[in-house]
């Protein structure tokens, strides 16, 4: 056969192929640059086992590379037209040939999951094609950013590998589990996107496909290529100097204050449905992206573990840290105490080992261990502002009038009067921020109005930290 008809061959072998896994192709359309999809992998097949060949398209997985608003991404999205998306020895070879190519050249993997399980035909060398994949994920988890798409079902090891992502995008619709809530029977749980986002799972809780493409261009806009790459930088029009509404952030906490704060008020909060207490999000400050911890009230124990992974995903890939504090302490239950404590433990660690620009702002109550555990200055922190209405101690002053000042309040004609009378003295001469700042565990008061200038300033100085 001429060289014209080996062609024509190739290209009725390539049109069958795309032909079918329309789904998982367009999930890749949406995501990527018009035109960038580089396919590889096309005509990898399935070995004969003694069950015979089966024939599936692409191997049920569509793996290649393209760019995102022209930076680049290795990507893979499974068909669920194949097989129901099973996972063969081919396909997880895919897949892991697609992690070498991501991490010779530090781009991040972008997975989209849409698979019924193994292949059962294959038995123990499909299950060790999810082994392979979970060690290639666990291998680039230090090196490369990798986000996941739950658009159908990932249940079993597929969730497994899901969850070795750093970021899981759940589309309402799929499903994510290890054991199936038919096989459960348990009405108080189910595999939705919506439950995924609620525990954790996921990130991100999303209406469709687009939506969650939308999601994957805003993390990939924010973050590193990866580890070893430079900070991330986008042109800003917003001015440093910009003076801030404070009556918009009356309520100190990190929503409304980044909402004020960074650039044009614009941010992209990360795993908002889990632990709502804490905040976590990222956002620009003259042009540079940063990670942004926010605490307020009590903070539960899965409220330290969520602050706990973004501070040390923040760090693996260089990202400057602005932690936002306004927390009373930790939360008071039984749960707390059985699950909380080794939490509280791992957030201070991730902060103390983190070499990445951190500031931390006080813009509220900054009590006991809640304020040991986010930022403070002994765990490393670089810069430390409070605003003047910020309360930095021990413990709040009703529990401190209550543990010290019960015999005088008896004894007083007016109880009353006489404990807010000690309140009032405790909280002006114990914690204040003025008191902290005298001992330079604060930096600086600064006016609230002024608190994009001094985050600017900060992030400015901070730029050539090693």
């Amino acid at each position: 056969m001429d060289m014209v008809g080996k062609r024509n061959d190739f290209l009725e072998k390539r049109q069958a192929i795309a032909a079918v896994g329309v789904n998982a192709r367009k999930r890749i359309e949406l995501l990527l640059d018009a035109g960038s999809f580089m396919e590889i992998g096309a005509f990898v097949k399935q070995r004969p086992t003694e069950f015979g060949a089966v024939e599936a398209a692409a191997e049920g997985v569509v793996t290649g590379w393209g760019t995102i608003d022209g930076a680049p991404v290795c990507v893979f999205s499974q068909d669920a037209e194949a097989m129901g998306g099973a996972v063969s020895e081919m396909h997880a070879k895919k897949i892991n040939t697609l992690y070498e190519y991501a991490l010779k050249t530090g781009v991040p993997v972008i997975g989209i999951f849409d698979s019924k399980g193994a292949r059962i035909a294959e038995g123990v060398d499909a299950l060790d094609g999810y082994a392979q994949i979970i060690a290639s994920a666990s291998a680039a988890a230090s090196l490369v950013p990798q986000i996941a798409v739950v658009s159908g079902i990932c249940g079993g090891a597929a969730a497994i590998v899901a969850e070795c992502f750093d970021f899981v995008v759940a589309v309402k619709g799929g499903e994510l589990f290890m054991t199936s809530p038919a096989v459960l029977g348990d009405k108080a749980f189910n595999a939705t996107a919506e439950e995924a986002a609620a525990c954790g799972n996921a990130a991100f809780c999303v209406e469709n496909d687009a939506e969650a493409a939308g999601i994957v261009k805003a993390l990939i806009g924010m973050l590193p290529a990866n580890s070893a790459g430079d900070r991330n930088y986008a042109a800003t029009s917003d001015d440093i100097n910009r003076i801030v509404d404070i009556n918009a952030m009356a309520d100190g906490s990190a929503r409304s204050i980044l909402a004020q704060v960074a650039d044009n008020g614009s941010y992209l909060e990360v795993s908002a449905a889990h632990a709502p207490e804490v905040t976590t999000a990222f956002a620009r400050f003259d042009g540079e992206a940063i990670g942004v911890v926010g605490a307020e009230g009590a903070v539960s124990a899965a409220g330290l573990a969520k602050a706990a992974a973004f501070v040390s995903f923040c760090d693996t890939f260089g990202i400057s840290i602005l932690t936002i504090v306004n927390a009373s302490g930790f939360e008071m239950s039984p749960c707390f105490e059985r699950n909380g404590i080794a939490k509280a433990a791992s957030l201070a660690a991730a902060y103390a080992t983190a070499d990445s620009a951190m500031i931390t702002l006080i813009t509220g109550k900054a009590t006991g261990s809640a304020y040991v555990t986010l930022g403070a200055r002994g765990l490393g922190c670089d810069m430390v502002f409070a605003w003047p209405q910020a309360e930095i101690s021990a413990i709040a002053p009703k529990a401190a009038v209550d543990l010290l000042c019960l015999d005088e309040i008896k004894k007083a004609a007016d109880p009353l009067a006489k404990r807010a009378e000690l309140e009032a003295d405790f909280a002006d001469k114990a914690s204040a921020p003025y008191e902290a700042a005298k001992r330079g565990y604060v930096d600086e008061i600064i006016d609230p109005a002024e608190t994009r200038q001094a985050i600017v300033y900060a992030l400015g100085l901070l730029s050539t930290k090693n």
